[in-house]
């Protein structure tokens, strides 16, 4: 991963975007990392496993019965039980 700081992302900026094109770009300010750049379609190769996984996830409990529907009483029931007690 390359690193740049704000101001030089600032000042070259086409280079900082060719370069997150390429691979992930730490960006830091004051030696303190703020932020990470990069492309859409490396993000969209990072989640598009997570996403499918998770839908995986979800419809094998629909299968397994391991799903509560969201009625009216269910969400009653779900805020009475994280409700906080007062004191």
């Amino acid at each position: 991963m390359k690193t740049m700081t704000a101001s030089a992302a600032s000042k070259e900026f086409g280079l900082y975007i060719d370069t997150a094109q390429h691979e992930p770009v730490l960006i830091t300010k004051q030696n303190r990392p703020v932020a990470i750049t990069m492309s859409i379609q490396q993000v969209e190769r990072l989640f598009k496993g997570q996403v499918e996984a998770g839908i995986a996830r979800g419809l094998q409990d629909v299968a397994a019965g391991r799903y509560s529907e969201m009625t009216p009483t269910h969400l009653e029931t779900m805020r009475a039980k994280f409700k906080s007690p007062t004191s």
